[in-house]
């Protein structure tokens, strides 16, 4: 019985890592936008990070993106990224692994065939038990209705096993068997080469930093000139008309900050010991006020 039940419902199998081959994920801002996010977005701390591509062409320039998680909302980005993940699990390697049953169910049975100890019997098809009953998290719940069909056949087979060493039918210590949470994101399709340069915008409207905000932003100019013959014209001259200006504002705002540190390292050299506290106050106060329109939410 132990045999005929191991032949049928034994899974052996390494956990499955993430798709990273799969490389068109997306990040949600809190407003509800997406960026399209080249690979699996890492969340560090307060910050996400991810790379994005600043045009829909094939093999798109990508930009490093760091993000405060403030605006991100992590919790549906997550459960796309478990949504594509799991589709393109199952639809290129699930069955390959189901399939890998019947080599590991082989070399089960081998070991069982040797083993005249009732315990160390037992042991084998708990050990069994264990892994099958951990295939459905570690494989997007890939076949878990079969699984579980499995994992009934298999407790029965150790309350035999067990009575059969002296511990008794209803002395079961089994690994619970638990659906993985459903992932229900829908996904999305690529963007179009306007959305794409939307994208871009969007992001550097949500960064926090002067530096990547400006980068951002000429590479999103730039994208534009490239793709300029498959977008409306209209929104061409529009977009890249303000985006250039947003750039120029960003210069000024860099500027002027470089300015006010220039000029508050001076007075501070000229200045007395005594007031030099001072002056770095009010040099860092002057700084603080400068913002730049574009980033400023």
């Amino acid at each position: 019985m132990c045999a005929a039940i191991l032949a049928s419902a034994l899974i052996f199998a390494p956990r499955v890592s993430a798709a990273a081959d799969d490389p068109m994920l997306r990040v949600f801002l809190a407003d509800g936008t997406s960026l399209v996010s080249y690979g699996e977005p890492a969340r560090v701390g307060d910050r996400v990070v991810f790379s994005m591509p600043t045009s829909a062409e094939p093999n798109p320039p990508l930009h490093l993106v760091n993000l405060p998680i403030a605006h991100v909302d992590w919790d549906r980005t997550s459960r796309y990224t478990t949504t594509a993940q799991s589709q393109r699990y199952i639809r290129t390697q699930a069955d390959a692994d189901y399939a890998a049953l019947s080599n590991d169910v082989a070399a089960t049975l081998s070991d069982v065939a040797r083993t005249t100890d009732p315990k160390a019997r037992l042991a084998i098809v708990e050990r069994a038990r264990t892994t099958l009953g951990e295939w459905p998290q570690n494989h997007y719940g890939f076949r878990q209705a079969e699984v579980r069909q499995m994992l009934a056949l298999l407790d029965e087979a150790i309350a035999d096993l067990q009575a059969a060493t002296g511990r008794g039918r209803f002395s079961l210590t089994l690994t619970a068997f638990a659906d993985p949470p459903p992932a229900n994101e829908p996904l999305l399709p690529p963007p179009t080469p306007k959305e794409a340069i939307e994208q871009v915008l969007a992001a550097a409207r949500v960064a926090d930093s002067a530096a990547e905000r400006t980068s951002l932003l000429t590479s999103a100019v730039a994208a534009i000139d490239r793709e300029k013959d498959h977008l409306p014209a209209d929104w061409v001259v529009a977009t890249r008309a303000d985006t250039q200006a947003a750039v120029r504002a960003e210069l000024r705002v860099d500027s002027a900050i470089r300015r006010s540190a220039r000029s508050g390292r001076m007075r501070w050299r000229r200045s007395s010991p005594p007031s030099r506290t001072s002056w770095t106050r009010r040099g860092n106060c002057s700084s603080r006020a400068i913002a730049s329109p574009f980033g400023r939410q």
